[in-house]
């Protein structure tokens, strides 16, 4: 008996430590408390995801997907994505943000940095020793998502105290272990130059629209497929699928499912998230509805624009080169539920002629029109203005019962509101951009 009872504490040590292993591997912070606290009450030190989620305090998790070993570029994230939310009204926005935006890499000591392309960021803070000049701070386990996340927190303007990163193994693993996710495909997606494997050559996938049901391969290929379409509607199918992905896993009470996995993931997912903090999160994120959860791809048919490196590389830019247009807007992505609940529809008008767009985007009252309906605004594109203005103008007609709204207006543009009669049709809000705002959100290449 004593014997057996010694190859079952020998038996069970061993099944903990396979499971340490892979906590540890997946998430390089984890201590071995983590074991216990995942199973226990948390305490929640100031500061701490669980005092954030006490607090009401906005929680930005950083998304990155990767081809991983066996790729080209292993480390060169294909995907970058902000998952922003806000615990106490359980909402959500996914800001996708483009692989070939130029940025400023803060990777070298002394608040030096090095310019590069977005996507190099987990690259160069995970490949110590190709870039072995790096600051100490991302000379660690998770120097890869680290410094990412700084790069991403300097283009958004958002503190991002989380990271997730992916590799494709790692997704087609998920997706198949939960039986396949749904997603309705807005439009057919055809590609003959899908890359066929590890190999260098090509292979022809065809997806119809409409709802489709994908294995793990499959909707790798949805989430990949670029050369007929643009980066940006990538972008925007990636977020199709981590919807569908999150929709299946919480229909099914698939956590424990995942769990189950650690040992396939351990390799081919990287965190900072602690295990009691994934729980935390997992549990956070399984309160919020499918509808609470807003998406925008930040791209050049908003805020960037297309060019050139000094070295003659394809990248994009910010149109506005301070980044305070993509800051403010980012800033403001998650409004106040009560003030959606009592929205009035506006319309938004331009009302300068003082602004630079690259040819055929639109102008600057569309582009706000769109960025402000995907934060769940009522908005809609008025005619342009009769008069050109300065200052930016909201002109109110609602006889009072926009109040909310017409606040969120003014602190989001800096207007000057004016009361007006209500109008015979249409509606009674409506906001005429000023060069003000133009100059800045939109100011000519070369300009600020």
């Amino acid at each position: 008996m004593a014997l057996l009872a010694g190859a079952a504490v020998l038996i069970a040590g061993l099944g903990v430590f396979r499971v340490w292993s892979a906590i540890h591997a997946i998430s390089p912070r984890a201590q071995p408390a983590d074991l216990i606290t995942m199973v226990h009450a948390q305490t929640d030190d100031p500061g701490s995801l669980g005092w954030k989620i006490k607090h009401d305090e906005r929680i930005n998790v950083l998304l990155l997907g990767y081809g991983g070993p066996g790729h080209d570029g292993p480390y060169l994230t294909d995907s970058v994505m902000l998952l922003s939310i806000r615990p106490g009204s359980h909402e959500a926005i996914m800001i996708s943000l483009p692989r070939d935006l130029w940025v400023k890499i803060p990777a070298l000591p002394n608040n030096r940095y090095m310019m590069g392309k977005l996507n190099s960021a987990y690259a160069i803070g995970i490949d110590h020793r190709n870039y072995p000049n790096v600051r100490s701070d991302w000379k660690t386990d998770t120097g890869g998502g680290d410094l990412a996340a700084a790069t991403v927190s300097q283009v958004t303007g958002q503190p991002i105290g989380y990271w997730v990163g992916v590799d494709f193994k790692a997704f087609r693993d998920v997706v198949n272990a939960v039986g396949g996710i749904k997603v309705d495909v807005p439009t057919t997606l055809d590609d003959p130059f899908f890359p066929a494997g590890e190999s260098t050559g090509m292979m022809h996938i065809r997806i119809d629209a409409g709802a489709q049901q994908f294995d793990g391969e499959r909707a790798l290929e949805y989430a990949r497929s670029r050369e007929t379409t643009s980066d940006f509607d990538r972008s925007r199918r990636q977020q199709l699928i981590m919807l569908a992905v999150r929709q299946r896993v919480f229909s099914l009470n698939a956590i424990p499912r995942l769990l189950s996995l650690l040992g396939a993931l351990q390799d081919n997912v990287r965190t900072n998230l602690r295990p009691a903090e994934m729980q935390q999160l997992a549990s956070l994120a399984g309160r919020i509805k499918d509808q609470d959860i807003r998406r925008v791809a930040i791209d050049t048919s908003n805020l960037l624009r297309s060019g050139f490196s000094s070295s003659g590389q394809y990248v994009l830019q910010p149109l506005d080169p301070s980044y305070g247009a993509l800051h403010r807007y980012v800033a403001t992505a998650l409004p106040d539920r009560s003030a959606l609940a009592t929205q009035v529809p506006f319309q938004v008008q331009d009302g300068s002629r003082r602004y630079w767009l690259p040819y055929g985007i639109g102008t600057p009252a569309s582009i706000m029109t769109a960025l402000l309906q995907a934060e769940g605004w009522g908005a809609t594109l008025g005619p342009p203005a009769a008069q050109r203005v300065a200052q930016t103008q909201i002109l109110d007609g609602s006889g009072g019962r926009a109040a909310a709204t017409v606040a969120w207006l003014q602190d989001y543009f800096g207007a000057v509101v004016t009361t007006v009669p209500a109008p015979s049709s249409g509606a009674s809000v409506t906001v005429v951009l000023g060069s003000d705002f133009t100059l800045k959100t939109f100011p000519a290449p070369g300009k600020t």
